[in-house]
């Protein structure tokens, strides 16, 4: 396999004039229209921010884990207005915090199968530096007990999960997040949203699906009844627009695990939605049962 050069042309055709300025200045350059055609890249770092404006100030509407591969579709500035390869979302990163690999590389990963972390919290090592990964991370081209990192194998003994996997490890999956904090944007342990913990716990066990909530809710087949549900089928929740704003996955007894009010809880459902028996209310509209596998 052709070694990856971290600074190579496309990088420096992915950062343009981005070397002018140090990403922690507070001034702000003049601003660039230039649009490029796409380039690839690879987050190399623990957990990125993708932000809905090329902004520190914008909001995060997701994140790029370590190994997740993307395309680059426009530079402005030190910003990089991208689109991940795994679930074709988009969103804005800071160019210095991705490395350019060559599109035979992107294509290549594209056509791998996803191994990936499965520990909370694990770290590697390389050149004496270490660097901690979080559940989720793509360990790309891993075979055998390493994986390719900036063109070198990397040994990696602690767990990873691949393949589909069956509905029990998926709803085991999901009492692994149990009491993680819910975090706007966020998909990891430290921190999710409703639909980057759904959408996490799939990945996971080798089911792609959406990123929000509302892309999630048009895959899948439509279960029309609830009673009809079965453990790690996916609930959706609507607010009095009748909009979808909320996502669960389905456990036995009549309860559902999802990411609110502070946290990854469990909590009751039924046909009108789910009941908070700490708030003794429902907090969330039932709108439709969904199934993916």
């Amino acid at each position: 396999m052709k070694k990856t050069t971290p600074i190579n042309k496309i990088l420096f055709s992915l950062l343009g004039v981005v070397f002018l300025f140090s990403s922690c200045d507070t001034k702000k350059s003049k601003k660039m229209d230039e649009t490029y055609e796409a380039t690839y890249a690879v987050s190399y770092l623990s957990v990125l921010p993708l932000r809905a404006e090329p902004s520190h100030r914008s909001e995060m509407v997701s994140q790029i884990l370590f190994g997740e591969y993307l395309k680059v579709l426009e530079t402005r500035e030190e910003w990089s207005y991208i689109q991940l390869e795994q679930d074709t979302y988009k969103g804005w990163v800071e160019t210095f915090q991705i490395t350019a690999v060559t599109k035979k590389e992107y294509e290549q990963i594209t056509q791998s199968p996803k191994v990936k972390v499965l520990d909370n919290l694990t770290t590697i090592t390389f050149d004496n530096n270490k660097l901690t990964l979080v559940k989720g991370s793509n360990l790309p081209f891993y075979s055998e007990g390493t994986f390719l990192y900036k063109g070198e194998r990397i040994p990696y003994t602690a767990a990873v999960i691949s393949g589909n996997q069956n509905t029990e490890n998926l709803v085991e999956t999901a009492y692994s997040y149990i009491n993680t904090p819910y975090l706007w944007g966020g998909k990891n342990p430290l921190g999710v949203d409703c639909s980057g913990f759904s959408q996490m716990v799939y990945h996971l066990n080798g089911h792609m699906i959406h990123r929000d909530a509302s892309l999630q809710a048009k895959q899948g087949e439509l279960i029309a009844f609830l009673a009809e549900a079965k453990p790690g089928d996916l609930a959706f929740f609507d607010n009095d627009k009748g909009n979808i704003t909320h996502v669960g996955i389905i456990l036995e007894d009549e309860k559902i695990i999802h990411a609110a009010h502070g946290k990854v809880r469990i909590d009751k459902l039924d046909q009108e939605g789910i009941y908070n028996s700490e708030e003794k209310k429902y907090t969330h509209h039932l709108r439709m049962v969904r199934r993916y596998f």
